[in-house]
């Protein structure tokens, strides 16, 4: 199946698509590599390969003009001066995730100096100034998809699926805003993503079923689309050491993947409006 233009990614990296790859679909899967995963959850395919010239065109804009927080990715490296300060933080040279937050706490100067001027460069991607910090995330490595529950003693992944960091309906995705994702570890990890918006998803599933029989919501519609379009092809974009991503994970399928990497994943979190390009 061919992809849809959709989603697109605006970036000032050059050659960005060679951090660019497609598969062929998808699959449902309860257990992959050890980790168990919730009823109905879908991973991508291990068939990735370089997009082709018509794949990247699809799925990379050209006019940063179009550039919209609500349907758009940015990928983009930090201020050599802020990777710098981070760098100092010695964050890469980390073995066990537990040691993330005292690190933090134990350079509370730099972590103060970083903080400023993070917020002078987040300060710079919004027009209203309207974000603030969500987290900061750190997991062992080489895992095929990163977000998972902890439910009755076990963690439980998600796969591919839409944030719903706030309420609301398919038609109403679009309004949450968006976010900002750091890569603060020592190897690239990636985006996987469905490249259509909510709205998108919910007009292709319009063809294939009795929506007034089977109403579509936030929590089923990555279920029923994943069934009735298995072989949609999923994307993927590395996101380097340093290097940051825009997103709005409440409009369009995703999850982060660390598979191939050995050293534990660190990554800081903002929420909020970022619709303004560096």
């Amino acid at each position: 199946m061919k992809l849809h233009k959709g989603v697109q990614l605006f970036t000032g990296i050059q050659n960005v698509a060679d951090q660019l790859y497609v598969n062929t679909g998808t699959q449902l899967v309860e257990t992959y590599k050890g980790a168990n995963y919730f009823e109905d959850s879908y991973i991508p395919l291990q068939t990735w390969r370089s997009p082709a010239t018509e794949e990247v065109q699809t799925l990379v804009g050209k006019d940063k003009q179009q550039f919209d927080y609500r349907k758009s990715l940015y990928i983009g490296m930090l201020p050599e001066k802020l990777k710098n300060d981070f760098h100092q933080l010695g964050l890469h040279d980390l073995e066990d995730a537990y040691e993330v937050m005292p690190t933090f706490e134990k350079n509370k100067d730099q972590v103060k100096k970083i903080n400023q001027q993070l917020h002078e460069f987040l300060g710079e991607l919004s027009s209203e100034n309207n974000f603030k910090f969500h987290k900061i995330t750190y997991a062992i490595p080489n895992r095929e998809t990163m977000t998972s529950f902890h439910v009755e003693g076990a963690f439980l992944y998600l796969g591919l699926h839409i944030d719903q960091s706030r309420a609301f309906s398919i038609h109403t995705a679009h309004k949450s805003g968006n976010r900002v994702c750091i890569n603060l570890s020592s190897e690239t990890r990636t985006l996987i993503y469905t490249n259509l918006t909510m709205i998108q998803v919910y007009n292709m599933l319009r063809d294939k079923m009795d929506l007034q029989k089977t109403p579509l919501n936030p929590d089923n519609i990555a279920q029923h689309f994943y069934t009735h379009y298995p072989t949609y092809p999923v994307a993927k974009i590395a996101v380097k050491p340093y290097q940051f991503y825009v997103a709005p994970t409440d409009n369009f399928f995703h999850d982060g993947s660390t598979t191939g990497t050995k050293n534990i994943d660190i990554t800081m979190v903002y929420t909020g409006k970022f619709d303004q390009l560096p």
